[in-house]
Parts: C-alpha cells; structure tokens; sequence
C-alpha cells in the first residue's frame, strides 16, 4: 500500500476527530457558519482563522512533499494541474455527499477524493486524452454545483 494512502487514511481520521470532537474544531464549524456571531458570543475569531490558515499549510506542505517524493523533483508548478480536481473533491464532498448537514463533512470529502480519484485513474487507464479528464471532472464539478443549488 502506498504511503501517500496511509497518510491520506491517517490525516482523514486526525481531521475528523479534530473537528467533530473538540471544542477547538466546534468553534472553527461556528466560525465558518456566521463569524459575527461567533464574535459576539465571545470567541476570538482572529485566533481562530489563524489556526485555520496555519493548520491549511501544514496540510499543504504535507501533499506538496508527497507529490513532489512522487515526481522526484521539486517544481513550483507541479501542482497546478490538479486545482480542477481539488475544487470538484471540496464540493463533491459538501454538497453532495454532506448534503443536509449543513457544514463541510470530512468523510464526504474523502469519499469525493477517493470518487475523483477512482474516475481520473479510470480514464487514465482507457487511454483518453488529458482535456478529456477536464471535461469529466468539470461535469462532475456542475453536477455537484446543481446538487448543491437544489438542496
């Protein structure tokens, strides 16, 4: 099994517990929800979202140096490929697979990485061209916006 999929079962389970079990994770789902709110209920929403954009760096950081151990080489843009799926696995995962929580879900989100994962590696093996991957993963990206607008 490879390490990227360990890591990615083992960050799953770290961010479901982080968020779904501490107060830490509660006061970030209600920070999201109304930050207004959250402020005048006495949280420190400045706090707050900087623990949220350090905790997205790590997390960044993390899946770039798995992708970079993966292509052997560091390179600015080798990511850059993937932000169509990145954006279609975020609301795959809230939209469609979270539907009536109300909130982002982080098994959703999973299941949608694994769901993108699985099409993209599925077209891959038909031998279809790149742009025919874009064209997949967009509409699947339109089917969960339309999801998500009727929901």
């Amino acid at each position: 099994m490879p390490i990227s999929v360990l890591v990615f079962g083992g960050l799953t389970i770290a961010a479901w517990v982080f968020l779904a079990r501490t107060r830490w994770g509660r006061v970030l789902y209600a920070i999201g929800a109304n930050p207004e709110a959250s402020r005048l209920a006495g949280i420190r929403v400045g706090a707050y979202r900087s623990l949220a954009y350090v905790i997205s760096g790590v997390l960044a950081s993390i899946g770039g140096l798995i992708l970079a151990s993966r292509i052997g080489q560091g390179d600015v843009s080798a990511g850059t490929s993937q932000l169509l799926e990145a954006v279609a696995v975020a609301l795959v995962g809230t939209s469609v697979l979270g539907r009536g929580r109300g909130r982002p879900n982080v098994w959703g989100t999973a299941l949608g990485a694994v769901l993108i994962g699985i099409i993209t590696t599925g077209l891959t093996i038909k031998g279809l061209p790149y742009c025919t991957q874009d064209v997949v993963e967009g509409a699947v990206l339109i089917l969960a916006l339309s999801k998500r607008r009727t929901a």
